[in-house]
């Protein structure tokens, strides 16, 4: 036997021949290429996935023996997978070949005994269509413009790229950048492709040359969330821009866990067993300096419980290398309209945020600060000086009952709870939130916060941003829990009205449309994607989604059959589209454990009290 003969019969071994007949051939239509395939041994195959890049050889009869030929490639990925019986075959092709080289009967010559095994028809979804070039690529790639032949072997692609091959890669296939952010590496089952010999193919996203970086991330508590997000945040700030500087980085933490990365001498990484590459001591020092100078920004809060658990935080950080502590209140007259917090007002009159619109704007026309006080004042005046049931506000002529005055001095005076805590702040003439100009690693706590408290938060970051995106060039903004600040249509019971909704949804289109104009990016994050407005991911083009229920990561715009995957998830695997980046469908990732600090929330609070008391 030939040199060549062997060769082709070992690839056998591993290749799946065309499933289809006469009543079942492959075709193309406006749903795509579809191809199904039958693999009489599934264990020769042990990459078979749902999801995973298969690539086809087109082998044409008169060229079958000759090396010569020319060579017909298809790319693709799994989209089904089905066991069907060897004895009661659905399609004849299934048994009979034209071609020698697949003679069912070879796969029997080495089997004692019995028939145990069971074939596995491997439906895919191709996408690509190569042809063999001498350009330094080695291949060009179009659109699938003809169905394989009854003569095509679909098998898995080698790795990486070699001139022995003329196959294209699976590197080439999925167009694995060269430079980027590196995430995690490529693998479509438990593992990544090459773990044994730690040959891995890493996935980059090659965010220099990205013009939109918006990222929408899913992920359910346990998914391996925040440790991906701290590796973002850390390849963000070691990634220069294209001028040499380097990108802030602005994370929210919701859960506190976000703020380990403060605390580098007493906080460790976790090393992870298996196949992650082993973190030396030099580079999680290293990766100390990349994160540069940490800001730690800490809204105030009247909860006497809360302000003794955050002083912890702040005490220690305080004391920490490289680390700024700003404590800043939030102020009533910073805001666009008080009608943006018409969802805190807890009265019945739907006439106070319009009142206090007026009033608001009174107060401005004259170059004097909507404060509380100030409200209160203006509002304490004109009930005083006025006896009857209907007042009429001086400086529009617009008239409210005497108990909307009176239901806006009760609003005003539990905005206090909110606003206006800090009285230094409300005689200066910058915004506290100015505080997030700051060159390194910025840091917004939010754990001490309540619900209503955080959506605040958040939704006065969003307004900020966007008044000041020019000066924030070249920012990455990380915003856990987005559904709350970017909420899909009023539900029963809410306490967020319409108008409330719609000026959330705008504030949020205009960010992530004009910021991006002035490399403003924003990485959204949420456990809840089912709550979330579909404009996340119109805006978001990058969409990662982790470990989650399937109903869930349907929200996310995975398709039923990943979802599944998803939901099965080990801790750090994910799914990635990201068009721009090179791949449009789906690709499996398995996160990479950066040198950060982390540690499981349940050791970081007991270190926490324990270094606080010895402080």
């Amino acid at each position: 036997m030939t040199e060549t003969s062997d060769k082709k019969k070992e690839q056998l071994k591993e290749a799946a021949k065309p499933y289809h007949d006469i009543n079942t051939p492959f075709s193309i239509d406006e749903n795509g290429a579809i191809a199904e395939y039958v693999i009489n041994d599934p264990e020769t195959m042990p990459k078979l996935a749902l999801g995973a890049t298969i690539l086809i050889r087109d082998i044409r009869k008169e060229d079958i023996d000759s090396d010569q030929h020319d060579e017909f490639w298809y790319s693709g990925r799994i989209i089904g997978l089905k066991a069907v019986s060897p004895f009661n075959p659905e399609r004849t092709s299934m048994l009979y070949r034209e071609d020698e080289m697949t003679d069912p009967t070879i796969p029997l010559e080495k089997v004692n005994g019995p028939h145990t095994h069971q074939p596995m028809v491997i439906k895919v979804a191709l996408t690509q269509e190569w042809s063999l070039t001498k350009n330094e690529n080695g291949h060009d790639s179009s659109a699938v413009q003809r169905p394989p032949s009854g003569h095509s072997l679909l098998f898995f692609p080698e790795l990486r790229t070699s001139e022995s091959k003329r196959a294209p890669s699976l590197e080439r296939i999925l167009g694995v950048r060269d430079n980027g952010l590196e995430l995690g590496k490529i693998g479509f089952g438990n593992r990544p492709y090459g773990w044994k010999d730690k040959e891995f193919i890493t996935y980059r996203w090659d965010i220099n040359n990205l013009d939109n970086k918006h990222m929408f991330i899913v992920g359910e508590s346990g998914s391996g969330k925040t440790v991906f997000l701290k590796n973002l945040a850390y390849e963000i700030r070691k990634c220069k821009t294209t001028e040499g500087e380097a990108n802030r980085v602005l994370l929210t933490d919701v859960q506190g866990d976000i703020t380990q990365l403060l605390f580098w001498n007493w906080v460790k990484h976790v090393p992870i067993d298996g196949w992650h590459p082993e973190i030396s001591n030099q580079q999680y020092q290293d990766a100390r300096q990349v994160f540069g100078t940490f800001r730690l920004i800490v809204p105030m809060t009247k909860d006497e419980q809360a302000k003794t658990e955050i002083q912890r935080v702040i005490n220690l950080a305080s004391k920490a290398q490289g680390v700024e502590v700003e404590t800043i209140s939030l102020r009533f007259q910073d805001l666009r309209s008080p009608r943006d917090v018409e969802y805190l007002f807890r009265t019945s009159s739907d006439q106070v945020a319009p009142l206090l619109e007026e009033l608001s704007e009174g107060l401005e026309a004259n170059n004097e600060p909507a404060s509380i006080s100030r409200l209160q004042t203006a509002i304490s005046r004109l009930l005083s000086r006025n006896t009857g049931n209907q007042i009429i506000i001086p400086t529009t002529g617009v008239s409210y009952y005497r108990s909307t005055f009176q239901a806006a001095q009760r609003v005003l005076s539990d905005m206090l709870e909110y606003f206006d805590m800090d009285t230094n702040a409300l005689q200066e003439k910058q915004n506290p939130l100015d505080a997030f100009k700051h060159d390194g690693t910025s840091i917004l706590y939010l754990d001490h916060l309540n619900q209503d408290e955080r959506f605040m938060w958040e939704m006065q970051l969003v307004n900020w941003l966007y008044r000041n995106k020019k000066d924030m060039e070249n920012t990455y903004i990380f915003l856990d829990e987005a559904h709350q600040i970017i909420p899909k249509e009023k539900e029963t019971g809410s306490s967020i009205t319409k108008g409330v909704l719609y000026r959330l949804r705008s504030n949020f289109e205009k960010l992530a449309r004009e910021g991006r104009k002035f490399r403003l990016n924003l990485i959204l994050s949420t456990q809840n994607p089912q709550d979330i407005h579909p404009i996340v991911q119109e805006q978001c083009p990058t969409r990662v989604v982790m470990k989650i229920n399937v109903k869930n990561a349907g929200h996310a715009g995975l398709e039923t059959g990943l979802a599944y995957i998803a939901n099965s998830f080990n801790h750090g695997q994910f799914w990635i589209q990201s068009p721009f980046n090179g791949t449009p469908d789906w690709v499996r990732v398995h996160s990479i454990a950066p040198p950060v600090p982390h540690e499981p929330m349940n050791t970081y609070r007991k270190k926490l009290k324990e270094n606080a008391e010895n402080a």
